[in-house]
């Protein structure tokens, strides 16, 4: 079944590790409670640590659901929370297509994919973009060599610890 999908790409701003530990902590509780929920809701909703791995972006979300609305709900909600005033908007691509987030890292090409998947990855099409999910050294060349995003899956609260 297709879905509607959203990739949210995000990047910490320096004034976040500004604030006392506590406050640090607070925050990032607070949103992950926040997308825990929504993952609840139907559709899918999944969080990649891209520290390390992109210069422009820390953190990817990928949303799928099978109502437009939805994306947006979830977007109007994450502006409510204090967190995202700390997390810089670098990317959001929509796309519509089939299959979401299984175990491995995932990589992004926003404006589709030339090269062909490499073995032992799972290639995802939308209509735009193109996803390759898989295991990260198998990807890492290709994303490189691509200009893709390259993410490792984490629960909520653990892609947001990795930001610091």
């Amino acid at each position: 079944m297709e879905l509607f999908w959203a990739l949210g790409l995000f990047r910490l701003l320096p004034e976040f590790r500004r604030l006392e530990a506590e406050h640090q902590e607070h925050l990032k509780e607070e949103l992950a409670l926040l997308l825990s929920r929504w993952r609840a809701k139907g559709g899918f909703l999944s969080a990649y640590s891209l520290v390390g791995l992109s210069p422009e972006a820390d953190l990817l979300l990928w949303q799928g659901a099978e109502d437009p609305k939805a994306l947006q709900a979830l977007r109007r909600e994450m502006h409510r929370a204090r967190m995202l005033g700390f997390l810089e908007p670098a990317g959001l691509f929509l796309d519509r297509g089939e299959g979401g987030p299984g175990e491995g890292a995932l990589a992004l090409f926003p404006y589709g994919l030339e090269a062909p998947s490499p073995e032992g990855a799972r290639l995802l099409l939308g209509r735009q973009v193109a996803l390759l999910e898989g295991p990260l050294e198998a990807l890492f060349p290709l994303a490189v060599a691509e200009g893709g995003y390259l993410g490792v899956p984490r629960g909520f609260r653990e892609a947001l610890d990795d930001l610091g």
